[in-house]
């Protein structure tokens, strides 16, 4: 799947985001405004089955994309 933009609201307060689908394990690749994001505790995000917890809170008018094999 290349570059799905997630659902959730880009709001300022909201950090958290769901995938259409569950992606292969590892196989996912979370860009934020055009730059890869580290996965894993203590990194950029976490991801769990479909959904993805940033570990910051996006702004208003900021872009999430995500590529990854289902």
């Amino acid at each position: 799947v290349p570059k799905e933009t997630p659902t959730g609201a880009v709001d300022g307060t909201n950090a958290t985001f769901t995938l259409a689908n569950t992606p292969i394990a590892g196989t996912e690749h979370l860009y934020f405004n055009g730059l890869l994001l580290e996965s894993g505790a203590g990194n950029d995000y976490t991801i769990s089955g479909a959904t993805i917890t940033m570990l910051f809170v996006p702004s208003v008018g900021d872009k999430i994309r995500v590529s990854y094999f289902k």
